[in-house]
C-alpha cells in the first residue's frame, strides 16, 4: 500500500513539475521573440513577430489529464509601419500591401525595406547590394548621366540624360502581393520567401523619397517583457517548492517504511 502510494506521489510532483517546464520553455521563446523585435524596432520594413501558443492535453489514464502549453507557431505583424520622408529619390515606401522584388542568390525574395541605391553598374539595389527586379523580374539601371530621377507610384522609374530635355523611361519597379501574408518566411536582411505564386500590383502604392519605419512598439514590448519575465520566475519558483514537497514526502515515507 506505501509502495503504491510512493508511486502515485512520485507521478503526480513529476507531472506537475513538467507542466511548468513546458510553461518556462514556451516563456523563453517569448523572450526570444521580443528580443528580436526590439533588436529591429529601427530596421526599415521590419514587421514584428509574436508567438501562438496551445494547450497539448494528455490522458495517461481515463481520469487523468494533464495539459502542457508550448508555442504552436511565430506569426508576423503585417500591421503597416509609419512612413518616413528621407528627401533621398531612391528611398521608396510601399502604401498597403504589397513587396519589393529583390534577386538573391537563392533566388527571388521580397521585402518592405525600400532604402535603395545605386551599385557601381548604376543598378538600382537594396542597402546589402541585391537588385531590387522590374516588373518583368529584370534588374533595373540608370546611365551615368541620369538625374532628376522620379520614380511614379506605380513604379515607373524616368530620368533626365545627358542633356536632353524630354524625360527617359528607364524601367518600372515591380510590385507584388501575396494571397496569405503568413505564408511568407523571414530569411535575412528584411527579405522573405515563400512558394507562393505573386500578384503583381499596378496601383499606385509607392511614395518615392520616404521610407516604411519598422511597425515594433518598443515601449509594448519591453511592458510584455517584463510581464513574461516574471511569469518565468513564478514557474521556477513552483517547481523549487514542488521538489522540496517530493524530497519532504520522500523523507516521510522512508521514515515509515523504515
Amino acid at each position: 500500500m506505501v509502495g503504491t502510494f510512493r508511486r502515485l506521489l512520485g507521478v503526480c510532483m513529476f507531472t506537475t513539475s513538467l507542466v511548468l517546464l513546458s510553461d518556462q520553455i514556451a516563456l523563453q521563446r517569448s523572450v526570444d521573440v521580443i528580443a528580436n523585435n526590439v533588436a529591429n524596432s529601427n530596421t526599415t520594413g521590419f514587421k514584428r513577430q509574436g508567438i501562438q501558443f496551445e494547450t497539448y492535453v494528455s490522458r495517461p489514464t481515463p481520469k487523468q489529464v494533464t495539459n502542457f502549453v508550448f508555442d504552436r507557431a511565430t506569426f508576423r505583424d503585417t500591421t503597416p509601419g509609419t512612413i518616413a520622408s528621407t528627401g533621398n529619390p531612391l528611398d521608396l515606401a510601399i502604401q498597403g500591401d504589397g513587396y519589393f522584388q529583390v534577386q538573391t542568390p537563392q533566388g527571388v525574395q521580397y521585402t518592405r525595406n525600400g532604402a535603395f541605391r545605386t551599385d557601381s553598374e548604376g543598378q538600382i539595389v537594396t542597402s546589402t547590394g541585391l537588385p531590387v527586379l522590374s516588373d518583368g523580374g529584370q534588374a533595373i539601371a540608370l546611365p551615368e548621366d541620369a538625374s532628376d530621377v522620379t520614380i511614379a507610384g506605380d513604379g515607373t522609374v524616368t530620368a533626365k540624360t545627358g542633356t536632353a530635355t524630354s524625360r527617359a523611361q528607364l524601367g518600372k519597379i515591380g510590385i507584388v502581393k501575396f494571397d496569405n501574408n503568413e505564408a511568407l518566411f523571414p530569411t535575412s536582411s528584411s527579405l522573405l520567401t515563400t512558394s507562393q505564386a505573386p500578384i503583381p500590383i499596378t496601383d499606385n502604392v509607392i511614395v518615392q523619397g520616404a521610407v516604411e519605419d519598422s511597425n515594433v512598439n518598443p515601449v509594448l514590448e519591453i511592458t510584455n517583457l517584463i510581464l513574461i519575465q516574471r511569469a518565468y520566475e513564478r514557474a521556477a519558483n513552483l517547481i523549487g517548492q514542488e521538489n522540496s514537497r517530493l524530497t519532504t514526502a520522500i523523507d516521510k515515507l522512508s521514515q515509515t517504511t523504515a
